[in-house]
């Protein structure tokens, strides 16, 4: 896997995130298993944030509202995360 495409996982995980915020709780997180870079979200009432085996970012760390009042994918902090694999 490129740094674009897990990127691109990352900003797919944090649209879902977006689409359907109320069905999440307000620490909901954005884990990502290193051994596989897969990236999914999870309740923070249902993740174990000390797990070795994941590495959890609160979602909204990732997120920034637009003009209009919106929610959007904040790139920048996007990118620092994917960084964070790809050294």
């Amino acid at each position: 896997m490129t740094k674009e495409e897990f990127k691109g996982r990352l900003i797919s995980v944090v649209k879902e995130y977006i689409r359907d915020e109320e069905g999440y709780d307000d620490n909901a997180q954005l884990c990502i298993k290193p051994a596989t870079m897969d990236a999914y979200l999870a309740d923070s009432r249902e993740v174990d944030v000390e797990s070795p085996d994941i590495e959890c970012y609160d979602v909204m760390e990732l997120v920034e509202m637009n003009p209009e009042g919106k929610w959007k994918v904040d790139e920048a902090s996007v990118e620092a995360v994917a960084e964070e694999y790809f050294k």
